[in-house]
């Protein structure tokens, strides 16, 4: 099967079950709606995954439902599944670029460089990959991928400081992918941090110019999520949060790939604070005339870097 084909079988395999019962000639039961009822099959449901009582068999998503109810090949259950969501049939869409305001982003440029300290050139070179952009309430839109650039989902990030929002877009899947961005291709070294921002600071940080690629999570993973193999990394460093959570979670992501090391924000909680401070840093030095103290060293604050050996002696 080529990579597109893939992309597609996945793709229709994702079609909810209960549209598919449904167009299969199944009844929802009135009393449980987790049960669907046609002549000779009664099925539950529960998310993608069915199960047939007067068979006794089961199975997960919507290929397999096809074929469990019809007798066909997997060839025909795709091209069945075809017509129950022709929208879903062109690999290339990418739903959550779709939910994209171009009029609101603007704005949201303006906040992620104001509030975040992130710079406005590298949030336009984001922008211009539609990996970067507003939704139409003016929250930021993180686009989620794979290695392959395949779409998984979105970081979503409120910019009304009054009303601080952080989600993922509805249908995402946090483990097939993430948003990131990389400063060399092929990538051999990593940073892995909690955010999408927290990427964007690591990424614009002078001291962090020899990582490769900057991977957010979307939150504190305990195992490296899977589909963070696929780039073949040499390298990789874990770089969640200088705080209780961060460190409980970094902590368990190293016994589980003895190979990570640690690196911390050195002297901030997050990748972002670190920029702020930087950024602050730079200001002050810069309008004092003559000043060659070092307040603006990029190294002044360079993260704190722990090898797998170090760790877990610290540990």
């Amino acid at each position: 099967m080529t990579h597109r084909s893939k992309l597609r079988a996945d793709a229709l395999r994702d079609i909810p079950l209960e549209q598919v019962a449904a167009t299969l000639g199944y009844r929802r039961d009135t009393r449980d709606r987790a049960r669907w009822k046609r002549p000779g099959s009664i099925l539950s449901i529960n998310g993608a995954k069915f199960y047939d009582h007067l068979s006794a068999t089961g199975g997960g998503g919507a290929i397999d439902l096809i074929l469990h109810a019809s007798d066909c090949s997997f060839l025909q259950a795709l091209e069945t599944l075809a017509d129950i969501a022709p929208q879903r049939c062109n690999p290339d869409r990418n739903p959550f670029q779709e939910r994209l305001d171009p009029a609101r982003w603007p704005a949201v440029r303006q906040h992620l460089a104001r509030h975040r300290g992130l710079d406005t050139a590298i949030l336009e070179q984001c922008a211009r990959q539609l990996i970067l952009g507003a939704d139409r309430r003016a929250n930021a839109v993180f686009i989620a991928r794979d290695a392959h650039n395949t779409p998984a989902g979105a970081e979503l990030l409120g910019t009304n400081r009054n009303r601080p929002f952080r989600g993922m877009a509805p249908g995402s899947r946090k483990a097939r992918g993430g948003f990131w961005i990389a400063r060399r291709t092929p990538p051999r070294s990593a940073l892995i941090v909690e955010g999408a921002v927290d990427a964007l600071s690591a990424y614009q940080l002078p001291c962090m110019q020899d990582t490769d690629i900057f991977l957010s999570t979307a939150g504190l993973a305990n195992t490296m999520p899977p589909w963070i193999n696929a780039f073949q990394l040499r390298q990789i460093a874990c770089g969640y949060d200088a705080d209780q959570p961060g460190e409980q979670a970094a902590k368990r992501m190293l016994q589980a790939n003895p190979g990570i090391r640690r690196c911390r924000p050195h002297g901030e909680k997050d990748w972002n604070d670190l920029l702020k401070a930087r950024n602050r840093n730079t200001c002050r030095s810069q309008s004092r005339p003559g000043n060659d103290n070092g307040t603006d060293n990029p190294t002044a604050n360079c993260p704190e870097r722990k090898s797998p050996a170090a760790s877990k002696a610290q540990q």
